[in-house]
């Protein structure tokens, strides 16, 4: 049992010096803020507890006027410069705290944003993500162990200075100080302990209602929730997470009220003994009236103070616990295999896939079985087949966002995992089904984070290409109007179609010798989707290009097909032999949907 404690005691403080040098590493003053701010406010109980005991003194004995004017001024100039002290350093701290918060949004989203993709499909992934942002959002858990950190520093400095006070009396007193605080700090320990039991339970509660909350706050659910006559559904799941909560809090609040009834109770019976012994110390005539007020003062300023170390020391701890999900979850490291080589030179682009099985974390069955496929530099393939026949995973594969499970993936010969990652994916121009556009304008979206590199007539060259030109002209501000109103009034919700043509512009922008079309067309109808594929095609030229559907516009002008089926490829050769395999999966689709094709 000793050991585990010294175990738990050496984790807990690897955590607090963790995030103490994250915290650095944000803003390099603001630890040693806190360390000043710690230090002066632990000087001035002890020069309001001294002093005043010689006030007394002299007016109880000589009534030396300068003597005591001098002390007097002692006292007032002190506090008055310590207060100003304090205060300004109570300012700086609050603007660091600020950059400090923002600075860890800042390091949990690049970690998020840096992580490898398939740890954010990873339903344990995604829980524990959403237990290390639970206590710092709704907890403030990283300022409450730093600021618990420098408390501790402030208590222990002010405990030293009281107990040499309190010792030239009695040490006595101060064990039994101890004594009692210790009571009363297994108490709340107890009480801590039921608090972070709940707040544990809490989480997936709280999940919940974020959830509702978010319904209510999204416009985008607008027209469902208006025209279903859903926001009474709405309000009832929030009441009974109301009821949930509330009964939960009140079960918790009244456990805690208790330890704290018990706790007052104990002070209580510490403070007459304390107060008993100095009275007959004072009758007794061992120490006069200012002695009184001092160790009286002392004995106050050292129990509360004893009682404040152990309490924070108690929530150091318990903010330890809750942070542990930030540290692990800050650990989660990449599998990918970091490549070296470069792609500059790279001047075709052969892809091959050779024997190649997946299947996702967690999964027992595989999503793609033995797919071997060679795709020529210039050619254009179309990958057709049934929705799940796992042609996105084919593509997840080629980009890197996941690693097979068996098998290789070659570009010109070399396995895509000796090339380093960020120079791999240059070589990559893709449109997901579910691409994204941001609430940034038409050019930040299209030319994203090199958009201050190229002049507005430059993207309005690649948004002409993509058909969308018409429709931005249209617009007061053109490529600089916000998408979405979130932050602009005068944003603007794009339809369907043009959104699928800002993120085919991107696309085109990027000017990638590898182009992949995951189904960004879905949405759309056959005829929509085949012009726009028909119109992408004409725009891309000779580069190496994919296009992915379950339907088949693209089919009739790609160089081959590739059918898939329960993942693996069924059927591989230009449309006009898969059309000929009468019966065959490929046929049946085409027939099906053939008379949305132009010829």
């Amino acid at each position: 049992m000793e050991s585990e404690k010294k175990i738990n005691l050496m984790r807990d403080v690897k955590i607090v010096f963790h995030f103490l040098k994250l915290a650095s590493g944000i803003s390099k003053s603001y630890i040693p803020l806190l360390m000043m701010s710690a230090i002066f406010k632990a000087i001035l109980p002890l020069i309001n507890i001294i002093i005043p005991k010689f006030i007394i003194d002299e007016l109880m004995g000589n009534k030396n006027i300068d003597v005591f004017i001098k002390l007097v001024l002692v006292i007032v100039i002190a506090n008055g410069v310590l207060g100003v002290i304090n205060a300004w350093l109570d300012t700086k701290i609050d603007i660091k705290r600020l950059e400090i918060n923002n600075g860890f949004d800042l390091l949990l989203g690049k970690k998020i944003m840096d992580m490898d993709f398939e740890n954010i499909e990873d339903p344990k992934v995604l829980d524990l993500k959403e237990k290390a942002i639970f206590p710092i959002k709704n907890q403030g858990a990283i300022n409450r162990l730093i600021n618990g950190f420098v408390n501790l520093f402030t208590q222990i400095v002010t405990i030293i200075g009281l107990m040499a006070v309190i010792f030239t009396l009695n040490g006595l007193i101060v064990a039994m100080i101890l004594g009692v605080v210790i009571l009363n700090i297994k108490l709340y320990q107890k009480s801590q302990k039921t608090q972070f039991k709940f707040y544990k339970e809490l989480i997936p509660i709280n999940r919940k209602f974020m959830y509702y909350g978010s319904l209510t706050s999204d416009f985008s659910y607008g027209k469902d929730i208006r025209l279903y006559g859903i926001h009474s559904m709405i309000m009832n799941k929030i009441k009974d997470y109301n009821k949930e909560s509330i009964g939960g809090f009140s079960k918790v609040f009244l456990i805690m009220g208790k330890y704290q009834g018990l706790n007052e109770i104990n002070l209580a019976i510490q403070m007459t003994l304390v107060y008993g012994y100095m009275v007959f110390k004072v009758i007794k005539g061992a120490i006069g009236i200012g002695s009184f007020t001092m160790y009286i003062n002392a004995a106050n300023k050292f129990s509360t103070s004893i009682s404040e170390f152990f309490k924070v020391f108690v929530e150091v701890q318990q903010m330890c616990r809750y942070l542990e999900n930030y540290v692990e979850f800050e650990q989660i490291g990449s599998t990918k295999k970091q490549g070296r080589i470069s792609v500059d030179g790279v001047e075709k682009c052969e892809i091959e896939f050779k024997n190649v099985y997946f299947k996702y974390p967690r999964s027992e069955n595989y999503t793609l079985k033995n797919v071997s496929i060679k795709i020529n530099q210039g050619e254009k393939l179309s990958i057709v087949g049934l929705n799940g026949a796992g042609k996105t995973t084919f593509i997840k594969l080629l980009t890197r966002l996941y690693e097979p499970t068996e098998g290789e993936i070659l570009l010109n010969g070399t396995n895509i995992k000796d090339y380093d990652y960020n120079e791999y994916i240059k070589l990559l121009s893709v449109v997901f089904q579910d691409f994204k556009l941001m609430a940034f304008t038409v050019k930040e979206n299209i030319a994203l984070q090199y958009h201050d590199k190229y002049e507005d007539k430059e993207i309005m060259k690649v948004i002409e290409k993509s058909g969308l030109k018409q429709d931005i002209l249209k617009l007061p501000k053109g490529i600089k109007t916000s998408v979405y109103k979130t932050f602009e009034k005068d944003g603007i919700e794009f339809s369907g179609g043009q959104s699928q043509k800002i993120a085919i512009s991107r696309a085109i922008h990027k000017d990638a010798p590898i182009v992949v079309l995951d189904e960004p067309t879905a949405a759309l109808d056959p005829i929509a989707e085949y012009e726009i594929y028909n119109r992408f095609n004409q725009l891309i030229g000779n580069k190496t290009t994919i296009y992915i559907s379950h339907r088949l516009s693209s089919c009739k002008f790609c160089d081959r097909v590739a059918v898939f089926h329960k993942g693996t490829i069924i059927q591989h050769g230009h449309h006009d032999e898969l059309i000929a395999e009468k019966e065959s999966q490929y046929e049946q689709m085409y027939s099906a949907q053939a008379q949305y094709y132009v010829s």
